[in-house]
């Protein structure tokens, strides 16, 4: 079972590349560096310059009647690698499911789990094309973000009951005094995400698709939701702070504290990238660190409602 848990984390750690690919190109604007799915400008390898592509690519490429931009060789091989990267995280959980038979004796339902999970990131990719072919719906783009960290989720439960097998018959004891603390910063840490995800796509709604809005004026322009979002970044604050204290009484020296000491570090460095996303116009360097370190966030602290849970081996 040991090598099947260590295979689990080394896709859980491929997941978060994917994540982070994903940011790169949000906050690169690269979701339509190829305009079709799967292949790139019709090719299986994207172009470097635009003397590979017909006079009339701009028309050929439509999306959704809307003409394309002009070729960014940058912003295509930026989509290709992500998507790449997204084909080896499938390929993975495709093995990783094969690999699950040789344990179904010790566990019957570990075949059927992976294959949900390889369910999970086929739909994953079937939303990536949505997302192309919508011309970046808003809708579309949250659902693949909240997708993403279903997926992560999953895959850390995989490798927490794949532990518990290992160590059958010790017992781990619920962390009752903190769990449901932990429980209300995941469900806060979703929320953000959510708001977070929906304003990125009102500030590229604003900047690039309608030119409403320029970095210096598009604050003022996105409305309650921003402010929502924003002003949820301090109560995320105020509930980790406490929780840490919780953590700190009960837990001095484990590992739960020092996870708590992690997260707040993230946290407030979370806080720091949108500050100067806020004031200084959305700049692209912000926006990448900006979402990872969101999902960075989440993947600790559902690692640390694992942790406190117990045993997930009733």
């Amino acid at each position: 079972m040991a090598p099947f848990r260590q295979f689990v984390a080394l896709t859980i750690l491929m997941t978060y590349i994917v994540i982070l690919a994903g940011s790169v190109v949000r906050g690169t604007g690269s979701g339509l560096g190829c305009p079709d799915w799967p292949q790139c400008f019709g090719q299986w390898i994207p172009p470097v310059d635009i003397s590979e592509l017909p006079e009339n690519y701009k028309d050929i490429y439509k999306i959704n009647g809307k003409v394309i931009a002009d070729f960014d060789a940058f912003k295509t091989w930026t989509e290709y690698l992500n998507r790449l990267l997204g084909a080896v995280l499938g390929l993975m959980i495709l093995w990783m499911f094969f690999k699950s038979f040789r344990h179904r004796d010790r566990e019957p339902d570990l075949p059927w789990y992976c294959g949900g999970l390889l369910l999970l990131v086929s739909i994953q990719g079937g939303i990536g094309a949505l997302v192309v072919f919508t011309h970046l719906k808003p809708f579309i783009i949250t659902l693949h973000m909240v997708l993403a960290l279903l997926l992560l989720f999953c895959l850390q439960a995989l490798r927490k009951y794949c532990s518990d097998l290992e160590n059958f018959g010790i017992n781990f004891h619920a962390d009752t005094h903190n769990l449901p603390v932990t429980k209300i910063l995941i469900g806060l840490g979703a929320v953000q995400i959510i708001l977070g995800t929906q304003v990125r796509e009102t500030v590229d709604h604003l900047m690039r698709d309608t030119g409403a809005a320029t970095a210096d004026t598009v604050v003022d322009q996105l409305g309650w939701m921003f402010y929502i979002h924003r002003s949820f970044s301090l109560v995320f604050l105020g509930v980790m702070i406490w929780a840490l204290v919780r953590l700190y009484r009960r837990d001095v020296t484990g590992s739960g504290f020092k996870r708590g000491i992690v997260l707040l570090v993230l946290l407030l460095s979370n806080v720091g990238t949108g500050v100067a996303l806020n004031y200084f116009g959305f700049p692209t360097t912000m926006q990448p660190p900006h979402l990872f370190v969101g999902v960075l966030i989440m993947g600790l602290l559902f690692q640390q409602y694992l942790d406190q849970k117990g045993t997930l081996i009733s």
